[in-house]
């Protein structure tokens, strides 16, 4: 699997960071999401870091745990 960290701006002047993989790109049930970061910086670090403990873990789940098995053919 290939995750992705997706970082961008937010109306309220901070950053997103979110989590997401080839299946399901879209934003709406990443495996990690936090939307109150003040600067961009704080937001790639807090989302590196995140990605790196999702690589290694054994078993990783969406925030729902939802997967769509019909996204992955």
């Amino acid at each position: 699997m290939r995750l992705r960290l997706h970082v961008h701006h937010t109306r309220g002047g901070g950053w997103c960071a979110d989590i997401d993989d080839d299946n399901d790109r879209q934003p709406d049930d990443p495996y990690w999401c936090v939307d109150d970061w003040p600067t961009l910086e704080s937001a790639l670090i807090a989302g590196c870091a995140r990605l790196a403990e999702l690589v290694s873990a054994p078993g990783i789940s969406r925030v729902s745990g939802y997967y769509e098995p019909a996204l992955a053919a």
